[in-house]
Formats: structure tokens, C-alpha cells, sequence
């Protein structure tokens, strides 16, 4: 990951944070992507003073213009992109979209059409180069379907992403541009209570944010043509 250029959405917090940190240990070169200018000077800060290199950039991903815009800051600033981590997504339930009647469409902003505007605003980049690489992070209900309870929108915006990811799969398909879904179970994260809710899951069934950023890191270190595909991760004693 040397030198790489990293564009990472939902990056000021969780599991975008940690891939931030973990990424610019390691010499990538990352730009942060969320919509709090606060949260991101401290991130940016946490990787400059450990030696790293980052930048930060103000976007909201369920605006397609800030995004096109945003993508032009970051050529201008880094002059290329080697991977685009398209990680920001937020929870909804039930009960939520009963207090609010716009969250179902935010949730598919979100969760969806934000990473595929993101994709559209980067792949000239690496169409141009004949090279990159794409992360989607979804999510285990975009995989398979566990008992969801009331989750259900929640869902479906998983799995539009995971057929999108599949299609670019065959559209890619003997390029050198390589294609990532990573499909975390539980693992620590505010995503519910940053949303108003709160899962109350058993924490000893929950994967550590760094565990789920070190399988990322794995994708992305395959060499030459290799390409990861698809990773479920789970502990063992998820279902039980």
C-alpha cells in the first residue's frame, strides 16, 4: 500500500477511521470523505502526528454533485486514485422510518446511490490508469438473510449494492481493475446509535472494528492479478 492513493467515505468515525489508521501505518496516502469537518481535522491529525499522510474532504455522499466535486479536490490533490473504499452507510428500523417518512429514501441515499455515484466519480480514473480497485462494504444481510426482525429496508439497500457490485464484476472481468465486497456480521460500531436505536447485541458475538479492517487490508494487498472477491465475516458463534 505504498504511495496508494485511498479514497474513504464514512471515514471520520468506526470502521472508516480505523482503515483510515491502519492504511497510512502502512504508507498509503488517504482521503478522508464524511460530512464532519470536525471529526475529520481529528483523524487527519491522529495520522499526521503518527507520520502518515492524509487530507480531508467535506462531502455529503447522498449529494451527487459534492461528489463529483469532491473527487476533482482529490486529483488535485493527490493527483490520482489507486482505491476507492466506499464504507459510509447509516442504519434505519421500523420504528425509525415511522417517526421519520423520509429515512427510507436517505437509507437507499446512503447506502446505495451514494456508492454508485462515488463509483461513476472515480472508475474514469481508473479506466484511465487500466487500474484501481473498488471496496464496497456491505453488510451480511446484503449476503444472505438472516432473520431480520425489522430491518427490512435496511436489507434491500444491502442488496441493490451487492448485485451493482456483481455486475461491475462482469464489467470489469478481464481488466486489471479489481472489485472488493467485504460482508461483516456484527462488529463494534455506533451505526445504531447514531440512528436512535440500539441493536443491545451481545458484545461477545461482535467482531472488532479492527479485525474487519484488517480483512480489508487483506483484499487489497493481493498481488499482481489476484483479486479477493467476496469475504463473509462472522465469529463462530454468530447464529447460536
Amino acid at each position: 500500500m505504498q504511495n496508494k492513493v485511498v479514497v474513504i467515505t464514512g471515514a471520520s468515525q468506526g470502521l472508516g477511521k480505523e482503515l483510515s489508521l491502519q492504511l497510512a501505518k502502512l504508507g498509503a496516502k488517504i482521503a478522508l470523505v464524511a460530512r464532519s469537518e470536525k471529526l475529520l481535522v481529528e483523524v487527519k491529525k491522529e495520522i499526521n502526528d503518527n507520520g502518515g499522510t492524509a487530507e480531508y474532504f467535506v462531502c455529503d455522499v447522498t449529494d451527487v454533485d459534492a461528489i463529483n466535486l469532491t473527487v476533482s479536490k482529490i486529483m488535485d490533490t493527490f493527483k490520482t486514485v489507486d482505491v476507492l473504499v466506499n464504507n459510509a452507510g447509516v442504519w434505519t428500523a421500523d420504528y425509525l422510518e415511522e417517526k421519520d417518512k423520509n429515512l427510507v429514501e436517505k437509507t437507499f441515499m446512503v447506502n446505495s446511490v451514494g456508492p454508485i455515484n462515488f463509483y461513476k466519480a472515480v472508475s474514469p480514473i481508473f479506466e484511465k490508469n487500466k487500474k484501481g480497485h473498488f471496496v464496497f462494504i456491505n453488510s451480511i444481510w446484503g449476503l444472505n438473510l438472516p432473520e431480520t426482525k425489522d430491518g427490512l429496508v435496511y436489507t434491500a439497500t444491502k442488496w441493490a449494492m451487492t448485485g451493482f457490485a456483481n455486475a461491475l464484476k462482469y464489467k470489469y472481468g478481464g481488466t486489471d481493475i479489481k472489485l472488493t465486497s467485504i460482508f461483516p456480521g456484527p462488529f463494534v460500531s455506533n451505526i445504531d446509535k447514531n440512528a436512535g436505536d440500539d441493536f443491545g447485541d451481545d458484545e461477545s458475538k461482535e467482531m472488532k472494528t479492527s479485525e474487519v479492517a484488517d480483512a480489508v487490508i487483506y483484499a487489497l494487498n493481493a498481488t499482481g492479478k489476484m483479486q479477493i472477491g467476496d469475504i463473509e465475516l462472522k465469529y463462530t458463534n454468530w447464529n447460536s
